[in-house]
């Protein structure tokens, strides 16, 4: 899978657009995570399953695609990978994925999305001023719900490196 459709996929699964996923700086190891822990076949047929339905909300063919998808949108979140049922070994030859949740790096930690989702930063990532918590989150960052519709996805500033 190229990188502007993980990015894409990306997308319709957490509800912000691809330049938005891609000034994480999260992209490229994301994918890498993704591949390494489920299979690049298993996440080629989700990303099919979820172009399919360009009006609406992803359907999943079945369960695998749905814990594939779910752990996705966790990843990018939380920055943590979430595993995959013991049911759900990765396909195509993937590398011998760690067992359970593990934190991907410090860096996914502090890009996750749950902070942006609320205009706030990542405790501990980002030096605050004395009594900044009493302050209302910033507006700098949209919540998923005011990001575009499905569908009109910015795939085209996603480069490759």
């Amino acid at each position: 899978m190229e990188l502007h459709q993980f990015a894409a996929l990306s997308a319709d699964l957490t509800g912000f657009d691809c330049r938005e996923l891609q000034e994480t700086g999260m992209l490229h190891t994301y994918r890498q995570v993704v591949v390494d822990q489920a299979g690049a076949e298993r996440l080629d047929r989700l990303a099919d399953s979820v172009a399919g339905t360009p009006d609406g909300p992803p359907r999943f063919e079945d369960d695998s695609a749905r814990e594939l998808a779910r752990a996705i949108t966790h990843l990018w979140y939380v920055g943590t990978w979430p595993g995959l049922p013991d049911s759900l070994p990765p396909d195509n030859g993937a590398g011998t994925p760690q067992t359970g949740p593990y934190v991907v790096s410090s860096q996914a930690y502090e890009q996750g999305l749950v902070w942006r989702a609320f205009g706030g930063n990542a405790p501990g990532a980002a030096a605050q001023a004395h009594g900044s918590w009493a302050d209302a989150p910033s507006e700098a960052a949209p919540v998923p719900s005011e990001a575009a519709p499905r569908g009109a996805r910015d795939t085209e500033s996603v480069v490759a490196r």
